[in-house]
């Protein structure tokens, strides 16, 4: 089955892969902790991550050539795409932290009025659990789906100069002109 995605779907798409990681960003600030500063000392490597997840925004969604857009590619990389953009969010609203204060908890346990309550917290901490699995090993399908793509558009480029390569070969031996050049 090929299947091209709509143009609002697509964009849908792309900007959920942008924004939705700041939004998971933002999220996590409202409950400040040690996790938030391992985050920032890690910041590079999340940063090369996010780059690599705006690149497959860009040329998957947003260009006009866009690779996720069409072919059987189109629904695994909308399913992957919406499921790391989702669970990213998911992470940041239950990844429980805290500790060195008075109240500790996820940002969805100080939103709920549950702060320190060790049942929310392996609640909220198996939810983020679940959304950290989901999240990364959807990243990796997605930008595996993305690569896969990308070769299979330049193999396709390639195949088809190849033939109008040789097409154009063949022409010019078989036109007179061709001819008498080839048997100089």
């Amino acid at each position: 089955m090929t299947r091209r995605l709509s143009d609002t779907t697509a964009t849908l798409t792309g900007l959920a892969l942008i924004l939705l990681p700041i939004v998971a960003l933002l999220v996590k600030l409202a409950s400040l902790g040690w996790m938030v500063f391992a985050l920032f000392i890690t910041a590079p490597l999340w940063l090369v991550g996010y780059g690599v997840q705006v690149a497959v925004a860009i040329s998957g969604y947003f260009s006009a050539r866009a690779v996720l857009r069409e072919g059987p590619v189109a629904t695994r990389a909308l399913v992957y795409s919406w499921a790391t953009s989702v669970a990213v969010v998911l992470v940041g609203l239950f990844l429980v932290d805290g500790g060195d204060t008075d109240e500790w908890g996820s940002t969805f346990m100080l939103w709920t009025g549950l702060a320190s309550d060790s049942a929310a917290s392996t609640v909220s901490t198996a939810v983020c659990n679940l959304a950290l699995l989901v999240w990364v090993v959807c990243w990796v399908c997605l930008v595996t789906e993305w690569i896969a793509a990308l070769v299979r558009r330049r193999r396709a480029r390639r195949a088809g100069d190849a033939a109008a390569s040789a097409a154009e070969q063949r022409s010019a031996v078989d036109s007179p002109t061709g001819a008498a050049r080839s048997e100089s």
